[in-house]
């Protein structure tokens, strides 16, 4: 007798990053269904899959890749970066956030990294080759090229993450202040506001 596991055993990990990237964004837990394909061709009206929640969407690429944990929260602390350089930034997408930090991610920390086609993989059809390339670019410019942040403040960063999203919110706005001063980066392009 089996189970099905919808989060490929990263669901602790998985919702602390959805909800993570949801308060700090502003983003939505699940897109809305894309309308029905209006091609004459087809004469049965097929509806386009609907698009995973950000939880399971996070955890199936923490499933595929095999990253080390830290990966993970280096992608959430190059989102707080870019949430500290660009406090009034909202998302309409979680998954399109999350998915460029984690690839800018793994090619900071790991030697031997996947593509970008690889990465279209990963984000499940939801993003073209062509705009996981523009994700790429614009997170890299709209970070200031600010990869890195140094493994004690990573470690610091990860432990509020944790304390404080391991849980379903409401979450207050004294949190961002928290989290906020705990991720600097060698540039110490980061201040709390």
């Amino acid at each position: 007798h089996s189970t099905y596991d919808s989060s490929y055993g990263h669901e602790e990990t998985a919702k602390l990053c959805a909800r993570y990237v949801s308060f700090t964004f502003t983003c939505p837990e699940a897109l809305p269904a894309p309308p029905p394909q209006s091609n004459a061709l087809e004469a049965s009206s097929r509806h386009p899959p609907i698009p995973p929640t950000l939880s399971h969407f996070v955890a199936y690429a923490l499933h595929r890749t095999r990253l080390h944990n830290s990966v993970t929260y280096l992608a959430l602390a190059l989102l707080h970066r870019l949430k500290a350089r660009f406090p009034a930034a909202r998302g309409s997408s979680g998954h399109r956030l999350f998915l460029a930090a984690f690839m800018l991610a793994s090619k900071v920390a790991c030697d031997d990294t996947y593509s970008n086609k690889s990465w279209a993989v990963v984000g499940q059809g939801m993003f073209a080759l062509r705009e996981v390339n523009q994700m790429e670019r614009e997170m890299c410019g709209y970070l200031g090229w600010a990869l890195n942040v140094c493994g004690e403040e990573l470690d610091d960063f990860e432990k509020e993450v944790k304390r404080i999203f391991r849980k379903a919110g409401p979450y207050t706005e004294t949190i961002r202040v928290t989290i906020m001063s705990g991720v600097g980066g060698p540039n110490k392009a980061i201040k709390s506001p």
